[in-house]
């Protein structure tokens, strides 16, 4: 006769919970590798996002010329407009390249600004897709967007194109120094708004301030050319 020996009903219930507990242990680390790999993805973009919008804005402050233009109604615009009109700061710069190979010569002189959106604005399209990349279905910040245009003097059709910098930031603050007065009497003050009450100076230095989540406060100060009036 052939003894014939199974498993008890206690042994295929210790077996049954020891392998459910590898799998919840597995699925709960692997869980933890997505989630630091998301972190790390999404602190990576913003570090290069940072590093991009200081390279793009410290271009456009570095090349600010005292130009003034029109609007798309013919109306003049300063060179420099800060916390006035549609845009949070708006200015002419120079060293906008012809391309080598085009056969289109265009002004080499550009109009740029910069405001925050909505997030869920059209044109934060694009960093609301980075978000959901990783798993941010949600964000209650705005994101920094770059316009330019293609002409200087707009027509009434002139439309800026644009560039989404940073995909969320808060507490978005602008100042630009302002130096006045006589040569044996000079003052330098800051302004959240420009051209303001105050006619007339040389302006010295933009000063940025912003929040990015998870990195925190950031403030930048870009120098202007020397001498530049407004």
């Amino acid at each position: 006769m052939i003894n014939v020996r199974g498993f008890t009903l206690l042994e295929v219930l210790i077996a049954v919970a020891i392998t459910a507990t590898i799998g919840v242990g597995a699925t709960q680390l692997l869980r933890g590798v997505i989630d630091a790999k998301q972190a790390t993805d999404m602190r990576s973009h913003q570090l290069a996002s940072l590093q991009r919008f200081n390279a793009i804005v410290s271009r456009d402050a570095q090349q600010w010329i005292d130009r003034s233009v029109r609007d798309n109604f013919g109306e003049p615009l300063p060179a420099l407009m800060l916390d006035q009109g549609d845009y949070a700061i708006e200015w002419t710069r120079a060293g906008w390249r012809n391309s080598p190979v085009g056969n289109t010569l265009r002004a080499e002189l550009q109009r740029v600004a910069y405001r925050t959106e909505s997030i869920e604005s059209d044109v934060c399209e694009p960093a609301r897709q980075q978000l959901q990349t990783w798993g941010v279905e949600s964000a209650p910040y705005d994101c920094l967007v770059r316009y330019y245009w293609t002409v200087l003097d707009r027509a009434s059709d002139s439309q800026p194109k644009s560039q989404v910098l940073l995909n969320q930031v808060d507490r978005f603050e602008l100042e630009v120094l302002i130096e006045q007065g006589a040569a044996d009497n000079l003052t330098q003050d800051w302004f959240s708004a420009w051209p303001g009450l105050t006619e007339g100076g040389n302006s010295k230095a933009l000063r940025w301030r912003f929040e990015i989540p998870s990195i925190g406060e950031v403030e930048r100060i870009w120098l202007l050319a020397a001498g530049s009036a407004l």
